[in-house]
């Protein structure tokens, strides 16, 4: 498994704690050693993705998730608020995920009187 993959899973799983949490629950964060010898000081989320330390963005194939580089190729993943959807609603996909972060968190809802 690489270094990118065990950061999802740990990501996912801490999101999941998160938002089973309740509802003041705040964002996952996990932190990860990305580096690669071939870029020495940088970070290196996957082939296309490569941060230098203090330099954020968005992870490659998650949505909505913040990458900030430190030093020695250590990455710091935060996710979005954990929010609870307004009462009788059900919380839907990202308004729009090619928004900066945190802007991309901003969630859709479909509160149609059966939920």
């Amino acid at each position: 498994m690489s270094h990118f993959t065990s950061a999802v899973a740990a990501l996912l799983l801490l999101s999941l704690l998160v938002i089973l949490g309740g509802q003041g629950a705040q964002a996952a964060v996990a932190k990860v050693k990305l580096s690669n010898s071939a870029h020495p000081g940088k970070c290196v989320l996957d082939t296309n993705t490569i941060l230098s330390p203090g330099q954020t963005g968005l992870a490659p194939n998650l949505q909505c998730v913040r990458a900030e580089c430190h030093a020695d190729g250590v990455v710091t993943f935060k996710t979005c608020d954990a929010v609870a959807p307004p009462p009788g609603c059900k919380q839907r996909d990202f308004v729009n995920i090619n928004r900066d972060f945190p802007e991309c968190c901003e969630r859709k809802y479909n509160c149609e009187k059966h939920i």
